[in-house]
């Protein structure tokens, strides 16, 4: 067995454990390629905005955005919402992505958002008021209800990477679509989300460009 890569989460641990019951293929992942690392980020603005920039890019597309972000000092909401569109294409984010991020500043800014307090309410509250936002479908919520708040049943099962893995993990032929990503993790509830960190793992180790933040299938 790898070295345990996992560093410090021990819910994570119980759910990994857990699943290693439910379902003998990811248990015999685990047993080979090693725990995920815990990938956790503060529930903060910031970290849902690194989520958005994410959408449908390789991983190391968005984190250049976000260093370009972090270079001018537009990462918080207060400084993005006074910002113009062409202000973010001109460091990269595309039309529309630059309407998402700068309009959902203002959310927060104006208290129509007001993330502090959102993530204090239950899973399904927290969900259906993030959609309400231009921009943010199930993967964005999906992404912040695991890594920022550590729900480890969410599950983002349109993303391209997770697709990948449970296709190499079940020897499919071909790639299951999100209906059939969603009837696999059934089973591994109600610790679909540990499930995907695992799959996301798996990814990485066998294909080798895996990320946490995985390219969904359709725009949201």
């Amino acid at each position: 067995m790898l070295q345990n890569r996992l560093t410090s989460h021990p819910e994570l641990v119980k759910a990994l454990n857990c699943l290693d019951k439910q379902d003998a293929d990811l248990a015999n992942a685990r047993k080979t390629h090693g725990n995920p690392p815990d990938r956790s980020e503060p529930a903060t603005f910031p970290s849902l905005v690194r989520i958005i920039l994410g959408q449908q890019i390789s991983r190391q597309v968005a984190k250049v955005l976000w260093q370009r972000l972090q270079k001018n000092g537009w990462q918080e909401a207060d400084a993005l919402s006074g910002l113009n569109y062409d202000d973010l294409q001109s460091v990269g984010l595309s039309r529309r992505k630059a309407e998402y991020v700068i309009e959902l500043a203002r959310a927060e800014t104006d208290g129509r958002l007001n993330l502090k307090q959102l993530n204090k309410q239950p899973a399904e509250k927290l969900s259906a008021k993030l959609i309400e936002f231009r921009g943010i479908g199930g993967w964005t919520v999906s992404n912040y209800r695991l890594f920022c708040l550590s729900d480890f049943d969410a599950w983002p099962g349109n993303d391209l990477a997770l697709m990948e893995a449970v296709k190499r993990l079940k020897m499919l032929d071909r790639r299951p679509t999100h209906p059939e990503m969603d009837e696999f993790a059934r089973q591994w509830q109600p610790y679909r989300g540990a499930a995907a960190l695992l799959l996301w793992h798996l990814h990485s180790c066998l294909v080798g460009n895996g990320t946490p933040m995985g390219r969904k299938l359709t725009c949201e």
